[in-house]
């Protein structure tokens, strides 16, 4: 019989050998800068929706929802490469 904690110690290090640091590094943080800009851009929508609902301010509001609906697609557009 064999003995499976010995493999699978061994997979690991195998594991662990193959795996590509700096991909990960760009995974997370296009996953963070996704998140922080998605907090962002539902802050400006639910402030134009108040604007419109509550304060009596349509113009402001439109305003701020476009902002937040459009926004990330021109930083995403105009930011330079890293």
């Amino acid at each position: 019989m064999r003995d499976e904690t010995a493999i699978d110690i061994q997979e690991a290090d195998e594991m662990h050998e193959a795996m590509d640091y700096a991909q990960h590094e760009r995974t997370w943080e296009g996953v963070t800068s996704l998140v922080k800009s998605a907090i962002i851009q539902l802050a400006f929508i639910l402030v134009g929706l108040y604007c419109c609902i509550i304060a009596n301010a349509p113009f402001v509001g439109v305003v701020l929802i476009l902002i937040g609906l459009v926004a990330p697609f021109g930083l995403r557009v105009f930011m330079p490469r890293r």
